[in-house]
């Protein structure tokens, strides 16, 4: 929803619809390998630097696609989807359930096979995919994206 408020769709769009599916956070990488080449201090540097974006990245894109976007039920009147009139449609957990078993890697692998065959082998070894899947369930699942807390993952 933040990409429509981004580029301008809002006045051509009469729904968005919330699967629930992206934190809008994006994802950045870097080749494992690579990493292990920098010095330690390095290392820590980037460490240190990645949780500090991801920080800044999840509580404000959070909270922009809240306030600015209006990526929720009953859009405000004073942010992009209120002022185009945009209704944000939202979906039973069963109906989430049924677009997950479409979509997702868990259910439907074979799409997204050579990407995650790609970012394992970045990564070193790891199944990204799980090991990420895995983290995002110890959130409760009703909590506002906007209220979870950032962490040090690696430590």
């Amino acid at each position: 929803m933040g990409a429509a408020a981004y580029a301008n769709m809002s006045p051509v769009l009469s729904q968005a619809l919330d699967l629930k599916f992206f934190c809008g956070t994006e994802h950045t990488a870097m080749n494992h390998k690579t990493f292990q080449s920098l010095p330690a201090k390095i290392q820590d540097i980037v460490m240190e630097t990645s949780y500090d974006a991801q920080q800044c990245t999840q509580q404000k894109q959070e909270r922009a696609l809240v306030d600015i976007v209006g990526a929720v039920a009953n859009p405000g009147k004073d942010t992009v989807f209120g002022k185009a009139g945009v209704l944000v449609a939202t979906l039973s957990d069963a109906e989430i359930l049924k677009a997950e078993k479409m979509c997702s890697p868990q259910y439907n692998p074979e799409p997204w096979a050579q990407w995650r065959e790609r970012l394992n082998k970045m990564s070193g070894g790891h199944d990204v995919y799980t090991e990420i899947f895995d983290i995002a369930r110890e959130i409760p699942k009703d909590m506002p994206a906007v209220d979870v807390k950032p962490n040090r993952w690696w430590v």
